[in-house]
């Protein structure tokens, strides 16, 4: 196979396919559109023999024009005039002098043949231009598939990662249910767990002060050092008119934190004398003798420091103390004249009357049902 190059000698393109004629008489390369001949008629039309029978314009128009003679010559009519619009030349005479001057033809032949190669070259430019457009147009449309592709092919993993999501969230849901449903039921369990150990601390608390039922508790007695307590709980029962003796007493002690008594009798406030009786009639004694004898006091009971007045309670336990004193805070407030405690139980009544019941406080929640309040928590333990 040849390698030389092949330039159209109409455009002088390169010719880079096998689209294109060499004509049988010059030898030179000619394409498709100089040589005027389409692909269809190119590839479907012409046989092997027409290709190598091509000739070029130029080979064509140097061949001598054949002889003539032999066509008949028109002969000339009398009664034609030249008014009438007869030619002046027969057809004879006209080609009578294309023969004798075959020099202008040739002339004219090549010029005519030159401004058809300018036309041809104009064409192919316009071709060309043409053609390039077209190849844009292709590589623009290349890359709109192709980045219409990538768009799609971004919106379908797109697509993908929301089922993805959506399946999750709905495992998500599905697990979030199970957990408020388990969180009910644990809420339910708490509540009823709650209320079986609010119960329990009742009963306990009951219990604990029914331990108590013997014990009374004086307070605001004068505190200090090496001081014998059951002298003075014999003094605060003769005070009250209460006969004491000396087997009635269990034990009489100081509770709460120790206060500084190094020096004379303490002026802070004193710590309670808890007192255990013998018996409980002997505590239910003192208590009605401190209802008889209101506002005594430890004036002549030879105690230090200034007469003042003290009081007798029966014992409460923590969570019964807490809770009277919350009560009387609440009934002080809101205008409750009457909050008392019997056999360690805690009452209390708005005013006097038959018309006036009598609560029964027995936790915190009983003084948010009574005082129409929600009280502040406080330790009941």
């Amino acid at each position: 196979m040849s390698n030389v190059k092949k330039v159209c000698t109409g455009c002088q393109i390169a010719i880079e396919d096998r689209r294109y004629f060499l004509c049988g008489k010059c030898g030179q390369y000619y394409d498709l559109i100089c040589a005027n001949v389409s692909e269809q008629r190119f590839y479907n039309t012409m046989t092997k023999e027409h290709k190598n029978a091509w000739r070029c314009v130029l080979c064509i128009s140097k061949q001598p024009k054949f002889d003539n003679t032999n066509t008949p010559v028109r002969a000339v009519i009398d009664a034609v005039t030249v008014q009438r619009g007869a030619a002046v030349t027969s057809p004879m005479q006209l080609d009578m002098s294309v023969v004798e001057n075959p020099q202008s033809v040739m002339d004219t032949t090549i010029e005519t043949y030159h401004n058809m190669t300018i036309e041809m070259t104009e064409f192919q430019s316009f071709v060309l231009e043409m053609r390039a457009f077209r190849e844009e147009i292709r590589e623009e449309m290349r890359a709109n598939r192709l980045e219409s592709k990538r768009l799609n092919d971004s919106v379908a993993a797109l697509a993908d990662r929301i089922t993805e999501c959506e399946s999750h969230m709905k495992k998500l849901d599905e697990r979030v249910e199970q957990l408020e449903v388990r969180l009910s039921d644990k809420r339910d369990g708490t509540s009823t767990l709650s209320a079986a150990i609010d119960q329990l601390k009742s009963e306990l608390n009951e219990r604990d002060q029914e331990f108590l039922l013997t014990d009374i508790e004086i307070t605001c007695i004068p505190e200090q050092k090496e001081e014998n307590l059951l002298t003075i709980v014999n003094k605060v029962a003769t005070k009250l008119g209460v006969t004491l003796h000396a087997e009635d007493v269990v034990s009489a002690v100081r509770m709460g934190r120790i206060l500084d008594v190094t020096r004379s009798p303490a002026t802070s406030r004193p710590r309670p004398i808890v007192v255990r009786l013998a018996r409980r009639a002997m505590r239910d004694r003192f208590l009605d003798a401190v209802k008889v004898r209101r506002g005594a006091n430890t004036e002549d009971m030879n105690l230090p420091g200034r007469p003042c007045r003290f009081f007798v309670n029966e014992r409460l336990t923590k969570r019964n103390r807490q809770l009277f004193r919350r009560a009387r805070e609440l009934a002080r407030d809101l205008g409750w004249r009457y909050v008392w405690t019997k056999d360690g139980r805690i009452f209390a009544r708005h005013r006097s009357g038959s018309d006036a019941p009598r609560h029964h406080l027995r936790s915190e929640a009983d003084l948010s049902r009574v005082f129409g309040t929600v009280p502040s928590r406080t330790s009941t333990s």
